[in-house]
This record gives structure tokens, C-alpha cells and sequence, in this order.
């Protein structure tokens, strides 16, 4: 199975996660990121608006992957602008599958997870599962551990 993560982090966190999860899979790897960046107050309004903001060239034309995970932060409850456009922009996709992988520094139930599910399941891609870290997590080396039952389920 050919993996691609396709990761967005502002903070670092999401990066070091994905990154983690990219050795660990043998994925390929792409970084999404804004052409230009905003204050962290328009980022989370943005955000909570559902915009969507260009992006620098990255992965997006799935063909050659069997398999392409989204890793995002979560901002006010949602995906940032960046992962919205990267969603929008991506092709080839039909019948690949995807997983979904946010970390967050506030409580598990947030909207982002669902906001990816839903776009890139009406562009015909099959969901296999999903996973939220939380910043402490992160931070103390947990979400290592957390991996292995995410990994297991996508393999």
C-alpha cells in the first residue's frame, strides 16, 4: 500500500505527529501551507467560517497512492483554511482510500474531524478511520503509542 500524509500544523505540533506517522507508515509526505500567512485571530475566524485560503504547491493529484491521510490542527472547532483548500484542490481521488488524523488543545468532539470525513467523502473516497491527539499528548511523547492502534487500522 502506497501512503501519502498531507499535513497542515502552525504550531509544530500536527507536524511532529505527522511526521512520526509518516516514518512509521513509509508514506510519502507533503506540507500545506497558506501563501500567506495571518494573525492567529483571523486564522481561527476564518477557520470557524469554513474559508478557504490558496496554498502553496504541494501533493494533491493522488494517482500513484492507494491510501492519503489529512493531518490537521484544530481551530475553533474546525479545519483551518489551508486544509479546505487542499481538500478542494485534490485529484484523482475516486475510490482511495483516507484517514484522518487532528490534533487539538481543547476537548475531543470537535467538527474538524467531521468537516474532512464529509468533503472527501462526496469526492468519492472511502473513509477507513480517525484519529485526535490532544496537545499533551503531544507533548509528552504519548501520541507515539497512540499511533500504533491507527496505523494497525489502516494497514
Amino acid at each position: 500500500m502506497k501512503a501519502l500524509v498531507a499535513c497542515y500544523s502552525f504550531t509544530g505540533n500536527t507536524l511532529k505527529v505527522a511526521h512520526e506517522l509518516q516514518e512509521q507508515l513509509g508514506a510519502d509526505f507533503t506540507r500545506i501551507e497558506p501563501v500567506k500567512d495571518k494573525w492567529y485571530l483571523f486564522k481561527a475566524i476564518d477557520a470557524f467560517r469554513e474559508k478557504k485560503w490558496p496554498i502553496k504547491p504541494c501533493i494533491s493529484d493522488i494517482t500513484d497512492y492507494d491510501l492519503l491521510v489529512v493531518c490537521s490542527p484544530v481551530w475553533s472547532g474546525r479545519t483551518p483554511p489551508g486544509v479546505n483548500q487542499y481538500m478542494d484542490e485534490l485529484q484523482n481521488v475516486e475510490g482511495k482510500k483516507f484517514a484522518v488524523l487532528v490534533t487539538m488543545g481543547g476537548n475531543p468532539g470537535q467538527l474538524a474531524p467531521t468537516q474532512i470525513k464529509n468533503s472527501l467523502t462526496d469526492k468519492e473516497m472511502e473513509f477507513v478511520t480517525e484519529i485526535g491527539i490532544k496537545q499533551e499528548s503531544v507533548q509528552s511523547g504519548e501520541y507515539v503509542a497512540m499511533l500504533d492502534d491507527f496505523i494497525n487500522e489502516l494497514i
